[in-house]
């Protein structure tokens, strides 16, 4: 991990304690990737001897997520999050989310949703999004077929949303982007840690223009897996069309939401929100096999901002230690002027330090080296 001096950024690394059967319907889906084989699938459903998945549950009166013993998995958590209006909600974001991932039910969707729609204007329409599928139906159930990890994430980023926009004392006009990565091993009997699994989960949650990619250890190439959530993208103009607000360029050739938003999905932002500013993420879900992949990479917009996909990736060559690599990244960036916040994670996979092909960025940076003009972005801070 590494981080410029003063900055609204924040990032978090820990363990979560997830249920078994988050991760199980995580997985189910077999489109998720190459590599997750029948055989190997039924062994991760049938590991608490519990019903298949794909049979479907129903969750008891009011809300349930089966018995309080279930067994509980740990899961690989890391997230960056870029502040803007201050630090208090990036920070709160690194503290507070792996909590309100943790502790979050399915129960708690209708009350989360309907508070949400209560901030009004865009949001008086908003139906959960991934979060749609559950119900109460006539009788007052809740209907369900067990709620994944990416659903426990949204419902944590709506919660810490709502949080953040009606604790006006503690957030008063900040903001934040975030995006968060989970791993853990789909290898039996579940004995690896994720950096030395053949086979292993990546689940990523993300909102605004924070970044996650992926290099891969036989080609050396970067593999970008999130889309900055800017006025501009085409998803977000389809999401926004009916709002009533518009798309202005401002004097840097910069989209902006009413002339003001550069992220059109955020967490805070609370005077936003009528106009379609929202805090939840999108999810992007991978099974990877592990030795194909070096590392993953999640990055302030300062580091993509200063630096490509590919010249982040070639800066981690011959790297042994990840910290270091981070460092390292980081420290370009400011040689070569980046003058915002930088923040940059850098987690091993399996396939760290044997990462194949060539360094196709190595003049670049030079040429970006030998003309930097006037103070470095470090120097400017100082």
């Amino acid at each position: 991990m590494a981080a410029s001096a003063y900055q609204e950024d924040a990032y978090a690394v820990t363990s979560l304690a997830v249920p078994q059967s988050a991760l199980r319907w995580n997985v189910v889906d077999d489109r998720l990737g190459t590599g997750w084989t029948p055989e190997t699938r039924e062994g991760f459903d049938g590991e608490d001897g519990d019903a298949d998945p794909s049979q479907g549950e129903r969750g008891a009166k009011g809300g349930g997520e089966g018995g309080e013993r279930e067994r509980k998995r740990q899961v690989a958590y890391f997230g960056v999050f870029d502040g803007h209006g201050g630090h208090e909600t990036s920070r709160y974001l690194a503290s507070s989310l792996p909590g309100l991932i943790e502790s979050s039910t399915a129960s708690e969707i209708p009350r989360v949703i309907d508070s949400y729609r209560e901030l009004g204007g865009y949001l008086k329409r908003y139906r959960g999004g991934p979060l749609d599928r559950f119900r109460i139906d006539s009788e007052g159930y809740l209907e369900w077929k067990g709620i994944a990890l990416d659903e426990l994430a949204v419902l944590a980023f709506l919660k810490a949303d709502a949080h953040v926009v009606h604790d006006t004392d503690s957030f008063p006009k900040s903001g934040s982007t975030a995006t968060v990565a989970f791993l853990h091993s789909l290898d039996l009997p579940y004995s690896h840690p994720y950096y030395a699994s053949a086979l292993l989960s990546l689940t990523v949650a993300h909102l605004g223009d924070t970044t996650a990619l992926l290099a891969s250890s036989n080609s050396g190439r970067a593999r970008r897996l999130t889309q900055a959530h800017h006025a501009d993208s085409r998803t977000e103009s389809e999401r926004l069309r009916t709002s009533g607000t518009g798309i202005i360029t401002d004097s840097f050739g910069e989209s902006r939401w009413g002339g003001v938003v550069a992220n059109t999905r955020a967490i805070g932002d609370r005077e936003f929100k009528p106009v379609g500013v929202i805090g939840e993420p999108e999810i992007y879900k991978r099974v990877l096999r592990g030795p194909e992949w070096s590392f993953l990479l999640l990055c302030s917009d300062g580091v993509t901002d200063s630096l490509s996909d590919q010249e982040i990736v070639d800066l981690v060559r011959g790297q042994s230690d990840p910290s270091a690599a981070a460092k390292k990244i980081v420290s370009f960036a400011e040689d070569v002027g980046a003058e915002d916040n930088l923040t940059c994670v850098v987690v091993p996979l399996p396939g760290w330090g044997r990462m194949g092909g060539l360094d196709t960025t190595s003049s670049m940076r030079e040429y970006r080296m030998r003309n930097a003009s006037g103070a470095s972005g470090r120097q400017k801070r100082m």
